[in-house]
């Protein structure tokens, strides 16, 4: 086992950053945005059930921004349906429009702070998203969305640690989370701890977080823990996904021939990453891979 992780290489491990999303539908390409850890996302807003138990009546920052509106809608209520039409809808000044009308009603809305606090976080307003999402969880401690978009705001800020705890307070509040589940493997994969990687990359594997960056991250992970077999059917997965990505073939290409000894599947896939294109930095390993596979071959 300790062999098999110490041959593992890892090449531009992406970390799949995502926004929590309402829905439960699967999650392909890159809805939820990519950096390497401190970046922003432009990924969806989430539809949580926050309450509205606090009693606080700062208001949020957004009251400073809303725009103008006309004597009728300021008297008309606004209901959390047309919030979760906005966000179904990904209108960014509809939802910012819609949660503002609804802070104003409840300044204590944590349906509405959680979005709201996404709207800023896209905009690169992070103290402002950061205040919003606190005031969220205090209305709502069992609010999970909003503990995995604070764990956003900590990678932002560089507080990996904060944002593991974050993610796994998502996680311990909904175990079905894949969202936070992939935020936090992606932190784990790059820190080498792959054994936590693989508990939480599960669950966003079995949640239908299927985007290739997550999936190249669960496969490094399982092949880490010498857990070849399932490596290679999340591989396959990820290939039907995106089989041009460069990391996942060149990872995929590592697993066929140094673990699972499958040559000629290797072989093929080191076909496949030269036709588009390899890393420049990955060109020993490359070869390397290359001349293990003609000789298992012969």
């Amino acid at each position: 086992m300790k062999n098999a992780i110490l041959k593992l290489t890892i090449y531009a491990v992406a970390c799949g950053v995502f926004t929590a999303c309402a829905s439960s539908s699967k999650h392909g390409g890159d809805e939820g945005g990519y950096s390497p850890v401190a970046g922003s996302s432009s990924g969806s807003f989430d539809m949580g059930d926050e309450g509205s138990s606090s009693t606080s009546k700062t208001p949020p920052p957004s009251a400073k921004g809303a725009p103008a509106t006309t004597a009728a809608q300021a008297v008309t209520p606004v209901g959390q349906g047309a919030l979760v039409d906005a966000i179904k809808n990904q209108n960014d000044e509809q939802i910012f429009r819609t949660a503002s009308q609804l802070l104003t009603q409840n300044p204590n809305d944590g349906r509405a702070l959680n979005a709201m606090a996404m709207y800023y976080f896209k905009k690169g307003k992070i103290a402002a998203a950061k205040y919003l999402l606190t005031k969220a969880i205090a209305a709502n401690p069992n609010a999970g969305e909003a503990y995995g978009n604070m764990g956003l705001v900590h990678l932002v800020n560089n507080e990996r640690r904060e944002a593991i705890q974050a993610f796994r307070k998502a996680l311990d509040l909904n175990a079905n989370d894949g969202i936070a589940g992939a935020n936090a493997g992606s932190i784990y994969v790059q820190e080498k701890d792959y054994n936590k990687a693989v508990t939480v990359l599960k669950v966003a594997y079995n949640a239908g977080v299927r985007d290739a960056k997550t999936l190249n991250n669960y496969g490094v992970a399982l092949t880490a823990v010498g857990k070849f077999d399932e490596a290679n059917s999340v591989y396959e997965a990820a290939m039907k996904e995106q089989n041009n990505n460069r990391e996942i073939l060149l990872n995929y290409a590592i697993l066929l021939i140094d673990h699972m000894n499958k040559y000629k599947e290797g072989m093929d896939v080191l076909n496949r990453l030269k036709f588009v294109g390899p890393p420049s930095e990955s060109r020993n390993r490359i070869i390397a891979l290359e001349n293990k596979a003609k000789a298992g071959l012969k």
